[in-house]
C-alpha cells in the first residue's frame, strides 16, 4: 500500500516536471508561444506610448495563460496558439506597428488577422510563408508596401487570403501570380487595391484554382492585354465554375467589351464590373447568369437597349446599371424580377417608364434620375408599397402626379422622393398626406401649379421639403406649422402669397426649434427659404424664436413693415440672412449687438440708413455683405475695412449716397465681387488683391486716374465695369491676356489713345462698351472678331477707316453700335449675310457712302436700324419689307438683358437663391419723336428705322408698309420723291413718323388717320397738297408738322378756301384724281404730236399737196394783208375827221 502511495506521488511530481507550472486547469498555452506573443506585443501599436485605447486591447496580455489573452485562441487539446487577431478596430488615428519575426514560433497558427494596422510601408515579411498551417490570412489595409512575397504560395492549406489595400495610402504590388497555383484549397482571394499592372497571364493563373468561390480584384490597375482577360482559351480551361463572387470594379484601364467566359460562370451570385471602361451592348447571354443576386455594371460606357433576357435573372435583388449610355425603354420583362430590392438606372438615356413597374413589389430603392424619361408617371407606381427611396429627378416626366402616389406609405429613407427638374404639372394630390413616414420630398424645378394641399401638414416625419422653382400659388397651409421635424423648407421661386405668421408661429412652438444656443444637434429648422415669391405681409416677431435657423431667405417678395431687434432675438446659429428686395426697414438701436455672427448678410434694397450701420462691426465672420440701395449716406467708417477675419468676400454697397475716398490699399481683402457702383466716391482706385477677383463694379462714381497696373494679375476677372467716372489714359494691353473676361465696360470716361491690337479669338469677351470716350485710330481686327462677342458699343469716339473685314467672324453679335465716329467707306453686304444674330445695327453720324445693301434684310432678328447722318445715296431696297422682327408686333422681352454665366455669381448664391447667371442690361440712344432718348429696360420692345440726313432718293417702297410692328420711322432730310404710300395705314404700331424735308408730293393718305398710336408726325418741307385727313391725332399735332407744303389745308392749318375745287382726300384717296389729271396731260401732248407730224409728213411726201398747201398759205397771207391795209386806212380817215 505504501508502495502504491509512493508511486502516486512520483507520478504527480513527474507531471509537474514535464509540463510547465503555469498550467492551472485543463489546457494552457505553451511557454515558447507565450514568449513569442509578448515579443509581437512589443512591436504593435507603438506599445511604448500611453494611448489608452491601444493599451485596453493589450491590457489582457498579462499572466501565464496566453490562451485567454484578447485576440488569441488555442487548441483545446494541445494548447498551441491557432488564432491571432490583431485587427485595429478603433476609430482613432492608427499608431505605427512593426511585425516581429517571433511570429514564426507559432507553428500551429491557422488564423492570422493583421488588418487595418499601420506597418508604415514595410514589406510583407517573407516568413509568413513559413506558417504552413495557416488557413486564414488577412493583411488588408495594413499599409504594407513592396512586392507581395512569392513565399505565400507555400500556404497550401490557405482557404482565405485578403491582401486588400483599397483603404490604405500605401499599397503593395505583384510581379506575377504563378505562386497561386499551389493554393488548391483557396476559397477567398482578395487583391483589391494592390498594383497588378505588371502581372501577365493573371487569369490563366487564377482559373486553375478549383475551389475558388470569391475573387476580388477591384481597383487593382488591371491591364486588359497583360492579364489576358479576353483570352479565348479561358473558356476551355475554366476551373472555377463554382465561383460565386467576382469583383473587378474600378479597373478603369480595361477598356474592353464583356468577355464571353463570364456567362459560363453559372454559379455566380455577385458580379461587380463597375467603373471598368467597358463598352458595347449588353449581350443577350447575360440572362444565363440565373443565380445572380447582385449585378453591378455602373460607370461604364455600355450603349444600346437593355436586353429582354435580363428578366431571366429571377432571384436578382440588386441591379445597378447607372452611369452608362443605355437608351430605349425599361423592358417589360424586368417586371419578372420580383425579388428586386435595389434598382439604379441613373445617368443613362432611358426614355420610358413601363406601366408594369408596379409588379416589383419588393423594390425598396429605385433611382432613375438623370435620364430622358418622358410621359406621365404610371399609376402602378403606387403598387411599390415597400419603396423607401425614389429618385426620378432630371428627366422629362410630365403630367400630374397620380393619386396612387399616396400609397407609398414606407417612402421615407435616404432622399425620399426626388422628382426635381422635370416637367410635372398640375396640383399635388391630396393623398400626399398619407406618406406619414416620408422624410424627404424634393420636387424643385417642375411646373406644379395650384395651392399646396392641406394634407401636407400631416407629413409629421418630414425633415426636408424642397418645392422651389415651381408655379405654386395661394397661401401656405396652416398645418405646416405642425411639422416639427422639418429641418429644410425651400419654396424659392414660386407664386406663394399672403403671410407666414401661421407657419412661423407654429414652428417656433416646437421643442426641436428651441434651446439652440450654438447647438450641434441636427434637429430643428435650419433652412427656411421663401425667396422670390409674392409674400405681401409683415414678418412676424416669432421668427426670432427659431433658434436653430442657419439660413433665412425672404428675398424678392413684397414684404412690408419694420424689422426690430425682436425679429432676431434668438437666432444664435444664423449663418445666412437675406431680406433683399422687399419694402422693409430695419429699426434697431445704435448699440444693438446681434445674437448671430453671420457668414452672409444680404439686405439689398432694405432701408438700414441713414448712416452706415454700426452693428455690422460685430459680424467678424462676414464674407458676403449686400447693403445696396439701403439709404446710406456719408463716409464708410474706417473700422469697416478692418472688420472681418475672412479674407475672401463679396461686397455690394451700390446705389447709396456714400462718398469720400477709399483707403489707398485694400489688399488684405481677397474680393470675389466688389461693387461700389452708383455712389459718390472720388479719387484714385484703391489697390486691391486681384488674385481671385471675378467681378468689379465701380461705375457711376467720380473715380479718376489711370486704370491701375495691378489689374494685370486679375487672371480670374469676368466682369470689369468702370463706366461713368473720370478715368483717363488708354486701355492697358494686359486685358488681352485675361481669357476669362466676359464683360468690359469703360464707357463715359475721359480715356483716349488707340485700342490695343493684341485681342485674340481665344478670349471669352461677350460684351465690350467703350462709348463716349476719346479713343482714336482704326478699330482693331482682333477686337471685332471675338467669336463670343454679343454686344459691341464704340459710340461717340474718334475711330476712323472702313469697317474691319474680320467683323464678319462675330456671328453671335446682337448689338453693334458704332455711331458718332469718323468711319467711312460703304456698308458691307456681308453684315446681312454673316451677322445673322444682329438685333441692333447703329452706324449713325459717320461718313458712310454708297447705297444701302439689300442684304441687310436677311437680318431676320433686326429691330433697330440706324444709318442716319451719313452720305448714303440711292433707293431704299424693296427687300426692307422682309425684316421679320419688324413685321411682328410681339417681341422677345428679354433680349436686351444679356445673360452672363458666372462662377462668381454661382458662389454668390451658394446659400440662397441668388442667380449664377448675371444679366447685363443693354442701353441705346434712339432718335425718335424729335428727341434723342436712352432706352434700356424697354429696349427689347423697341423697333426703329432711322435713315434721316442722307442723300437717299426714289419713291418710298410700298414694301416698307409691311413692317406692321415698327414703332419709329425717320426718313427726313433726304431726296425722296413720289407719294406717301396709301398702305402706310397698315403700320398700326407706328408711334413716330418723320418724312420731313424731302420732295414728296400728292395728298396725305387718309389711312394715316387710323394709326392710333401715332404720337409724333412731321411731313413738313415737302410738296404735299390737299386737305389733311380727319383723325384724332392728325388734328392734334402742331401746325409746324405740316408747314412748307403750299397745297395743304385743313386743321390744324387754315381751312380750305374752296373745298369743292380742291383735290379732296376721299375714301379712295387723292391718288385716283392725280392719275386722271396726269393721263389728260399725256393725251393732249400725244394728240398734238401726232397731229403735227401727220400734217408735216403729208406735205413732205406729196408734191402736189405741198404746192397746194403753200399756195393756200399765200392766198391766206394776201387776204390778210389786204384786210389789214383797208382797216388801217379806215382808222386814219376816222382820226382825220375828229381832228
Amino acid at each position: 500500500m505504501a508502495c502504491l502511495s509512493l508511486l502516486f506521488v512520483l507520478s504527480v511530481i513527474l507531471v509537474f516536471l514535464v509540463f510547465p507550472p503555469c498550467y492551472v486547469h485543463g489546457i494552457s498555452c505553451i511557454q515558447t508561444e507565450r514568449t513569442a506573443l509578448l515579443s509581437i506585443k512589443a512591436g504593435m501599436w507603438n506599445n511604448n506610448n500611453n494611448d489608452n485605447n491601444n493599451q485596453s486591447f493589450l491590457s489582457s496580455w498579462t499572466g501565464h495563460d496566453c490562451c485567454h489573452w484578447r485576440g488569441v485562441s488555442c487548441n483545446h487539446e494541445t494548447g498551441h496558439v491557432t488564432r491571432l487577431d490583431l485587427r485595429y478596430a478603433n476609430n482613432d488615428p492608427i499608431p505605427p506597428s512593426k511585425l516581429n519575426s517571433s511570429l514564426l514560433q507559432l507553428h500551429h497558427l491557422k488564423h492570422l488577422d493583421l488588418s487595418m494596422n499601420d506597418f508604415s510601408g514595410s514589406p510583407i515579411p517573407d516568413f509568413i510563408g513559413s506558417l504552413t498551417k495557416l488557413e486564414y490570412l488577412n493583411l488588408s489595409n495594413a499599409r504594407f508596401s513592396g512586392a507581395i512575397p512569392h513565399t505565400l504560395g507555400n500556404l497550401s492549406h490557405l482557404y482565405y487570403l485578403d491582401l486588400n489595400s483599397k483603404a490604405a495610402s500605401i499599397v503593395p504590388y505583384v510581379d506575377d501570380l504563378h505562386w497561386l497555383s499551389g493554393m488548391t484549397s483557396l476559397h477567398h482571394l482578395d487583391l483589391s487595391g494592390a498594383n497588378l499592372s505588371n502581372v501577365h497571364g493573371l487569369f490563366h493563373d487564377i482559373i486553375m484554382l478549383p475551389s475558388l468561390l470569391v475573387l476580388k480584384l477591384s481597383d487593382a490597375q488591371l491591364q486588359a492585354d497583360a492579364v489576358g482577360i479576353h483570352n479565348t482559351t479561358l473558356l476551355h480551361h475554366l476551373n472555377f465554375t463554382s465561383l460565386r463572387v467576382l469583383d473587378l470594379s474600378g479597373n478603369y484601364h480595361l477598356n474592353i467589351t464583356l468577355p464571353q467566359w463570364l456567362f459560363h460562370l453559372n454559379s455566380l451570385v455577385h458580379l461587380d464590373l463597375s467603373d471598368c471602361s467597358l463598352y458595347g451592348k449588353l449581350p443577350v447571354t447575360i440572362g444565363n447568369l440565373s443565380s445572380l443576386k447582385v449585378l453591378s455594371l455602373s460607370s461604364n460606357s455600355f450603349n444600346g437597349v437593355i436586353p429582354e433576357s435580363l428578366g431571366n435573372l429571377g432571384i436578382l435583388e440588386r441591379l445597378d446599371l447607372s452611369q452608362n449610355n443605355l437608351n430605349g425603354s425599361i423592358p417589360e420583362s424586368l417586371s419578372n424580377i420580383t425579388n428586386l430590392k435595389y434598382f439604379d438606372l441613373s445617368h443613362n438615356k432611358i426614355g420610358k417608364l413601363p406601366k408594369s413597374i408596379g409588379r416589383l413589389q419588393k423594390l425598396q430603392r429605385f433611382d432613375l434620375s438623370s435620364n430622358q424619361v418622358q410621359g406621365w408617371i404610371p399609376a402602378s407606381i403606387g403598387d411599390l408599397r415597400n419603396q423607401q427611396y425614389l429618385d426620378l429627378s432630371w428627366n422629362m416626366i410630365s403630367g400630374v402626379i397620380p393619386e396612387s402616389f399616396g400609397n407609398l406609405s414606407f417612402l421615407q429613407h435616404f432622399g425620399g422622393a426626388n422628382l426635381s427638374q422635370n416637367a410635372i404639372n398640375g396640383k399635388l394630390p391630396e393623398s400626399f398626406g398619407n406618406l406619414s413616414q416620408l422624410q424627404q420630398l424634393k420636387m424643385a424645378g417642375n411646373g406644379i401649379t395650384g395651392g399646396l394641399p392641406e394634407s401636407v401638414g400631416k407629413l409629421s416625419s418630414l425633415w426636408e421639403l424642397d418645392l422651389s422653382e415651381n408655379n405654386i400659388n395661394g397661401t401656405l397651409p396652416k398645418g405646416m406649422g405642425n411639422l416639427c421635424k422639418l429641418q429644410t423648407s425651400d419654396f424659392t421661386s414660386n407664386f406663394i402669397s399672403g403671410g407666414i405668421d401661421a407657419l412661423v408661429d407654429g414652428l417656433s412652438r416646437c421643442r426641436e426649434n428651441k434651446n439652440g444656443t450654438h447647438s450641434g444637434s441636427e434637429d430643428g429648422l435650419s433652412t427656411l427659404s421663401l425667396g422670390n415669391n409674392k409674400l405681401n405681409d409683415t414678418v412676424p416677431d416669432s421668427i426670432g424664436q427659431l433658434s436653430k435657423l442657419r439660413v433665412l431667405n425672404f428675398s424678392s417678395n413684397s414684404l412690408v413693415g419694420v424689422l426690430t431687434e425682436s425679429h432676431f432675438a434668438n437666432l444664435v446659429n444664423l449663418e445666412y440672412l437675406d431680406f433683399s428686395y422687399n419694402s422693409l426697414q430695419l429699426n434697431v438701436s445704435e448699440n444693438w449687438k446681434p445674437p448671430f455672427n453671420c457668414d452672409a448678410i444680404r439686405m439689398c434694397s432694405c432701408k438700414v440708413g441713414p448712416v452706415f450701420p454700426t452693428w455690422v462691426k460685430t459680424q467678424t465672420q462676414l464674407g458676403d455683405l449686400c447693403l445696396s440701395d439701403a439709404g446710406i449716406s456719408g463716409n464708410i467708417p474706417p473700422w469697416f475695412w478692418n472688420l472681418t477675419s475672412i479674407p475672401e468676400s463679396f461686397l455690394n454697397l451700390s446705389n447709396n449716397n456714400l462718398e469720400g475716398r477709399l483707403p489707398t490699399s485694400l489688399k488684405k481683402h481677397i474680393f470675389f465681387l466688389f461693387d461700389l457702383s452708383s455712389n459718390r466716391f472720388e479719387g484714385p482706385l484703391p489697390e486691391l488683391d486681384t488674385s481671385y477677383l471675378g467681378v468689379i463694379y465701380l461705375n457711376n462714381n467720380s473715380f479718376s486716374g489711370f486704370i491701375p497696373s495691378y489689374f494685370a494679375a486679375a487672371t480670374f476677372i469676368q466682369i470689369f465695369s468702370l463706366s461713368d467716372n473720370h478715368i483717363n489714359g488708354s486701355i492697358p494691353s494686359f486685358f488681352c491676356n485675361h481669357t476669362t473676361l466676359t464683360l468690359f465696360d469703360v464707357s463715359n470716361n475721359d480715356m483716349s489713345g488707340a485700342l490695343p491690337s493684341c485681342w485674340t479669338s481665344t478670349l471669352a469677351l461677350e460684351i465690350v462698351n467703350l462709348s463716349n470716350n476719346n479713343f482714336t485710330g482704326k478699330i482693331p481686327d482682333g477686337l471685332v472678331s471675338l467669336t463670343n462677342l454679343r454686344s459691341l458699343h464704340l459710340r461717340n469716339n474718334g475711330f476712323f477707316g472702313e469697317l474691319p473685314l474680320s467683323l464678319k467672324k462675330a456671328s453671335k453679335l446682337v448689338t453693334l453700335d458704332l455711331g458718332e465716329n469718323k468711319l467711312s467707306g460703304s456698308i458691307p453686304t456681308w453684315i446681312g449675310e454673316n451677322l445673322s444674330s444682329l438685333i441692333v445695327l447703329r452706324l449713325r453720324s459717320n461718313y458712310f457712302e454708297g447705297i444701302i445693301p439689300k442684304q441687310l434684310s436677311k437680318l431676320s432678328s433686326l429691330q433697330i436700324l440706324d444709318l442716319a447722318h451719313n452720305n448714303l445715296s440711292g433707293c431704299i431696297p424693296h427687300s426692307f419689307g422682309d425684316f421679320r422682327a419688324m413685321v411682328v408686333t410681339n417681341h422677345n422681352e428679354r433680349w436686351s438683358l444679356l445673360p452672363i454665366v458666372s462662377e462668381v455669381f454661382s458662389s454668390y448664391g451658394k446659400w440662397g437663391d441668388s442667380p449664377d447667371i448675371f444679366g447685363y442690361l443693354e442701353s441705346l440712344l434712339i432718335s425718335a419723336k424729335d428727341l434723342e432718348m436712352e432706352y434700356s429696360k424697354v429696349l427689347s420692345l423697341v423697333t426703329s428705322i432711322d435713315l434721316s440726313n442722307n442723300k437717299l432718293s426714289c419713291e418710298l417702297p410700298e414694301e416698307l408698309t409691311k413692317l406692321h410692328g415698327l414703332h419709329f420711322l425717320n426718313l427726313s432730310y433726304n431726296l425722296f420723291n413720289g407719294m406717301i404710300p396709301e398702305s402706310i395705314g397698315d403700320m398700326k404700331q407706328l408711334e413716330s413718323l418723320d418724312l420731313s424735308n424731302n420732295n414728296l408730293f400728292g395728298t396725305i393718305p387718309s389711312s394715316i388717320s387710323t394709326l392710333n398710336f401715332l404720337d409724333y408726325l412731321n411731313v413738313s418741307h415737302n410738296n404735299l397738297f390737299g386737305k389733311i385727313p380727319s383723325g384724332t391725332q392728325l388734328q392734334s399735332f402742331d401746325p409746324s408738322a405740316y408747314n412748307w407744303n403750299h397745297g395743304l389745308c385743313g386743321s390744324p392749318l387754315q381751312n380750305c378756301a374752296n373745298e369743292t375745287n380742291l383735290p379732296i382726300a376721299n375714301e379712295e384717296g387723292g391718288k385716283g384724281d392725280w392719275t386722271e389729271m396726269l393721263w389728260l396731260y399725256i393725251g393732249l401732248a400725244m394728240g398734238f404730236i401726232i397731229g403735227f407730224w401727220m400734217i408735216i409728213g403729208t406735205i413732205i411726201m406729196k408734191k402736189t399737196i405741198r404746192i397746194a398747201y403753200f399756195q393756200s398759205i399765200d392766198k391766206v397771207y394776201d387776204w390778210l394783208y389786204v384786210k389789214m391795209v383797208l382797216y388801217s386806212r379806215r382808222l386814219k380817215s376816222t382820226f382825220s375827221r375828229r381832228n
